[in-house]
């Protein structure tokens, strides 16, 4: 039997995991592939200036998941402490029960 954990989410637990993912998502965009080789007639030149271009595409998808889920996260610490005002709000609202 696995030992049983809880998971605990804060709103600004899940904002300081947005802003990591959007510095990260800078930082990556900031990175680049070489710039391509000189013109050659070698066939080594292009298949480098190739997988340059391939590289470069890959770290643009990355940065483009990256950012999302930084928005992802933003948009759930919203949303988590929304909730917590909300249910906050109606556990006020009910009646104190009486234990005898």
């Amino acid at each position: 039997m696995w030992p049983s954990a809880e998971l605990q989410v804060s709103d600004d637990g899940l904002r300081a995991q947005a802003g990591w993912c959007e510095s990260l998502a800078g930082r990556l965009a900031g990175s680049s592939a070489p710039t391509a080789a000189p013109s050659s007639a070698l066939t080594s030149s292009a298949a480098v200036n190739a997988a340059h271009a391939q590289i470069a595409a890959a770290g643009a998808r990355c940065v483009v998941r990256v950012q999302a889920t930084a928005a992802n996260l933003a948009v759930a610490a919203s949303g988590y402490d929304g909730n917590e005002a909300s249910s906050a709000a109606r556990l006020g609202e009910l009646d104190p029960v009486a234990v005898c």
